[in-house]
């Protein structure tokens, strides 16, 4: 396994005020501090939607998606890690969630996944670094940041579809496995 050399290896810091080492709890983290799936699928789909319109969006504030993309942007680099060390997760997923019913006005629960992914996020992330390198997901995200945040249209050279697609399953991959982790353990009040 690759040693890491830093506190804040997945740079957790900037977003949820709390470094970490552990490249699963950074998926805990980012829902913690993001909101939930159905948030992320709106306006991700939302920003993909004006890249192809050659058009810069406004619904969603600068602030927003800058700390969401560095959420994002960390859950990619903790999947890599995971890729690159064939690390097994802590604990088996709760899959009650994906054949479960949608609350009206949302979207079936990781209705991306073929068969054999469900359950198995090491399949997602390798599936997610076979379309594309590390590099090459970070400099794309890069791109959708920047029109997402400009009020100009950018000329931006992306498979839009397919970038959304994969992104979209590695953060539903990265939802299922984050449920149930306890982010913040309560204190006893001998503890206070």
């Amino acid at each position: 396994m690759q040693a890491l050399k830093t506190t804040d290896p997945f740079h957790t810091g900037g977003w949820s005020l709390e470094r970490t080492t552990d490249p699963y709890r950074v998926f805990a983290l980012c829902f913690y501090h993001a909101g939930d799936i159905h948030a992320f699928r709106q306006w991700l789909l939302h920003i993909f939607l004006f890249i192809e319109r050659f058009e810069g969006q406004t619904k969603v504030p600068p602030f927003t998606l800058c700390c969401a993309f560095m959420a994002i942007d960390s859950v990619i680099d903790a999947a890599h890690y995971i890729y690159e060390n064939e690390l097994e997760p802590h604990h088996q997923p709760d899959l009650s969630m994906i054949s479960a019913e949608p609350l009206p006005g949302q979207q079936q629960f990781a209705s991306y996944f073929i068969e054999e992914e469900q359950g198995d996020i090491r399949k997602v992330i390798e599936q997610f670094f076979t379309y594309q390198t590390w590099d090459e997901w970070k400099s794309d995200l890069s791109l959708v940041l920047y029109n997402g945040v400009t009020e100009h249209a950018v000329g931006v050279e992306l498979d839009e579809f397919s970038v959304w697609y994969y992104l979209m399953k590695l953060l539903e991959a990265a939802y299922i496995q984050s449920r149930g982790v306890v982010i913040y353990e309560l204190c006893g009040f001998t503890e206070l």
